[in-house]
């Protein structure tokens, strides 16, 4: 890549020692090397002595065509014009992308516009150098990690250059991206020069050069330093964190404010009932109760079954209005040996949650229904239910916080898919940080 030159005359004109097509040149004193658009033939030329045929490539590509050789521009505030069409490879693969070759008339600057698979960088040359150490360079706007080494062919050109681009087939390119910027290190020998690239969006280069964004090559994958779509991650976690601790602050003040209370205490036992359906029990009622709602009730439930189950409906009735509130819960246990081994199955406890449950005076009605219940000689059943008033319900602290969690969940894997696709197309391994 070039650097800076004294100012020069706006244009001038040459002929190429081919196929003798004119070719319009804009640095007039920095310029060395021509690609002739017509012919192809790359060939040197200067002030003294005749032209020296370098080379000849083969047929334009297509990007050649969307900013011509010539084409002027505004880009990023600074005047510029297409003085040079470079189509390059990878040495040892097939990547391919394009470099359009920026030339800034009021300055006499050079940039490079680079185009890969729709993804765009402007590429300038570095104020400085820089040492990397661990495949990664620390700066203070964060550490850039190396993402691509190689070497590059030349497979078309045309324009006008001021270094000899075939002249670099043993230059070893290393490329260190924190996105959206990117450091380039081209190293041939014991010379180091470095280059600072940003990316830029298609719709900045449309609007540039005047052209449709329509036209431009659709973006393919990820590119090495295009922006990660969730740019405020760090703030979403800050966040979150600070909304859980919320939450969490949340939960102990309404236990300080309403402290959970027991409001019922009680063992009751069964009654066969004879008229009743097989295996029933006459109705368990409880003593009454007043509970200071709206509120949530929570019923622990007891039974102490042996080797047989019991299912048990449960009413909460207010003696007041006789609105009710019903569910049921069944409760199971059976124990024995086999093989010389004990086993057992079920519990002797259960429970349930109502909410939103008015003040009032209310009252437990019970309907156990188990085997054996009839049977004259069968040990009655002991049923011991409490109620709690204002439970402590870490169901409802774990709802809030999954759905708290929902957004910055979504907004991980974004980040970590991004990530991971970009960093699937190099040789080097992705750093840690892309997954904190």
């Amino acid at each position: 890549m070039s650097k800076a030159k004294n100012p020069a005359p706006e244009s001038a004109q040459l002929t190429c020692p081919e196929c003798q097509a004119s070719i319009t040149y804009y640095d007039v004193r920095g310029s060395s090397y021509y690609a002739c658009a017509k012919c192809h033939t790359y060939f040197e030329y200067e002030d003294e002595g005749p032209p020296r045929v370098v080379g000849k490539y083969g047929n334009a590509p297509a990007e050649a065509r969307l900013i011509p050789v010539g084409t002027l521009g505004q880009l990023q505030g600074r005047a510029c014009r297409v003085v040079g069409f470079v189509q390059r490879r990878e040495a040892t693969n097939s990547a391919t992308w394009v470099e359009y070759q920026l030339y800034q008339p009021d300055t006499n600057d050079y940039a490079q516009l680079a185009q890969y698979d729709g993804h765009w960088m402007l590429v300038r040359p570095a104020k400085r150098g820089y040492n990397p150490q661990m495949n990664s360079i620390q700066l203070p706007e964060g550490k850039f990690h190396l993402y691509n080494r190689y070497q590059s062919r030349v497979l078309y050109a045309e324009g006008e250059f001021d270094w000899d681009i075939e002249s670099e087939k043993n230059v070893n390119i290393s490329e260190y991206v924190l996105p959206p910027l990117m450091l380039v290190q081209e190293q041939q020998a014991k010379r180091r020069d470095w280059y600072h690239a940003q990316h830029l969006e298609a719709t900045e280069v449309a609007s540039a050069f005047g052209l449709s964004a329509d036209i431009l090559p659709w973006r393919r994958g990820v590119g090495a330093v295009q922006p990660n779509p969730v740019q405020d991650w760090g703030h979403v976690r800050t966040l979150t964190a600070c909304a859980l601790a919320a939450l969490f602050l949340l939960q102990i003040a309404l236990m300080v404010w309403r402290p959970s209370h027991a409001i019922l205490q009680q063992t009751l036992t069964t009654q066969p009932d004879t008229t009743g359906t097989p295996g029933s029990s006459k109705v368990l009622v409880s003593t009454s109760f007043q509970v200071n709602g709206p509120t949530a009730l929570a019923f622990d439930l007891r039974v102490d079954v042996d080797n047989q189950w019991m299912e048990l409906p449960v009413s909460l009735v207010n003696e007041e209005t006789g609105q009710g509130f019903e569910f049921t819960k069944t409760i199971e246990y059976y124990h024995g040996t086999e093989s010389g081994e004990s086993w057992t199955e079920g519990g002797f406890e259960t429970g349930a949650v109502l909410s939103g449950v008015p003040a009032g005076r209310y009252h437990l009605n019970l309907y156990p229904i188990s085997e054996n219940l009839q049977t004259p000689n069968m040990q009655p059943l002991s049923i011991t239910v409490g109620v709690t008033e204002q439970p402590v319900l870490p169901s409802n602290f774990f709802i809030a916080a999954v759905l708290l969690l929902a957004f910055p969940a979504v907004q991980w894997f974004r980040r970590i898919s991004h990530e991971s696709s970009r960093w699937g197309a190099s040789d080097f391994p992705a750093p840690p940080s892309i997954y904190s």
